[in-house]
């Protein structure tokens, strides 16, 4: 199913990946996936940032915001299953951690 294409400038694209943050899911080509609210965030905030690294603390308030209380492990929980969300749809892209500065989308074997 394609998209109106004024709706398909809204979306956020980074190397082929789109955000459909309307739907709440991630999509390359025809394959999509549905993402959670606290997911859908953390992929925007990563694909807005277009490759640059994305401090932790970053993602963690784009994802949960400050008012809500959430695991420590939380945002290694939902990278996981992004990374995982990523590979099922073929995307050509992994999330990197970028030791000591935090996280980006690259392509798979990329030099930070």
């Amino acid at each position: 199913m394609r998209r109106p294409p004024l709706l398909q400038t809204l979306n956020p694209v980074y190397a082929g990946l789109e955000v459909l943050p309307l739907a709440g899911a991630m999509c390359r080509g025809d394959a999509m996936v549905p993402l959670a609210p606290a997911e859908l965030q953390l992929i925007l905030c990563l694909v807005k940032a277009a490759g640059q690294t994305v401090r932790r603390s970053a993602l963690e308030l784009a994802g949960w915001g400050l008012g809500e209380a959430v695991t420590p492990n939380a945002l290694d929980v939902a990278l996981h299953r992004l990374r995982r969300k990523l590979a099922a749809i073929d995307a050509g892209l992994e999330i990197a951690n970028v030791r000591g500065h935090g996280y980006a989308l690259r392509m798979p074997h990329e030099e930070s």
